[in-house]
């Protein structure tokens, strides 16, 4: 049988097409949608997770920021939600929004401090900080993730269904994030106890320390407070040090964005500028041990 559109169209005969040319022509179009709409959510689902990865590593991210400031890690908030206050987040950070809005799980100790022992897949991963978790697609924490508080998580699950995405932040990412700064502690220490000796021992004021004075303290000033008084307007910052002999070591005289560290002349301390190298009087990101 023959469906003739010339005869619709013209009103004269001419071959159509028949029913099974045209069935096989609708398959083949159903064939290329159904291809084409499994590509187009194969693309979208894979963009999705993508996005969602982005959006976790800036959460870890601003994990390890709070730790370079504070020395430990902040708490979940009530429910394993993202601690967006402590972090400084706004509201978005707690909700995997490309999934229909089902919380990240963050899961942290609440002492600030890396776990002793956890296992992802079944294998120990040793000390670990933060581990944050999508429940994907399906909406569900699944596998070890439905348990989020026995210390064994799933990243690559067993069965097709699982879309869980797992970032884990480990204890040695803690502590390189924070060489630097021990880096400042240990300089500024020396700095620090550099300017009391030069406070306590310049007697007369003239950028020196132990002078030959004469005075109650004999003939030799040794090292300590002659005269019982500790000037501190004789610290002006690193160069006081420097002339007086009390610092000559290059590395403790900068930072490690290579800055003089700062004075600060009322809590008698130095103080690095932190990485925007502008001196914030303790404030902003300058870094005040």
């Amino acid at each position: 049988m023959y469906i003739s559109f010339c005869r619709i169209a013209h009103g004269r005969n001419c071959k159509g097409f028949t029913l099974l040319e045209l069935a096989i022509t609708m398959a083949i179009i159903g064939l290329l949608t159904v291809s084409v709409v499994g590509l187009y959510a194969a693309v979208a689902k894979r963009q999705r997770e993508v996005k969602t990865k982005k959006e976790m590593e800036s959460i870890r991210e601003a994990v390890l920021g709070y730790y370079q400031n504070y020395l430990v890690l902040p708490s979940p908030d009530s429910g394993y939600l993202v601690p967006i206050d402590d972090l400084d987040l706004p509201p978005t950070a707690q909700t995997d929004e490309i999934y229909t809005g089902r919380y990240y799980a963050y899961v942290a100790t609440n002492d600030g401090t890396p776990f002793s022992e956890l296992k992802v897949d079944g294998q120990s991963i040793g000390n670990t900080a933060v581990i944050l978790i999508s429940s994907g697609v399906n909406l569900t924490f699944e596998e070890n993730n439905a348990d989020l508080t026995d210390g064994e998580y799933t990243q690559d699950g067993t069965t097709a269904d699982f879309d869980d995405i797992l970032i884990c932040l480990s204890a040695n990412e803690l502590a390189s994030a924070i060489a630097w700064r021990r880096e400042i502690e240990e300089e500024v220490a020396v700095s620090n106890q550099a300017a009391t000796i030069l406070a306590e021992n310049d007697d007369d004021a003239d950028g020196l320390v132990d002078e030959d004075l004469g005075g109650e303290c004999g003939v030799d000033d040794p090292p300590g407070n002659c005269d019982g008084i500790t000037d501190w307007n004789l610290v002006s910052g690193v160069q006081s040090l420097i002339n007086a002999g009390l610092v000559s070591n290059p590395d403790h005289i900068v930072d490690p964005w290579g800055t003089e560290y700062c004075w600060d002349s009322v809590n008698h301390k130095f103080y690095s500028a932190g990485p925007n190298k502008t001196d914030e009087g303790c404030g902003g990101d300058d870094i005040c041990p």
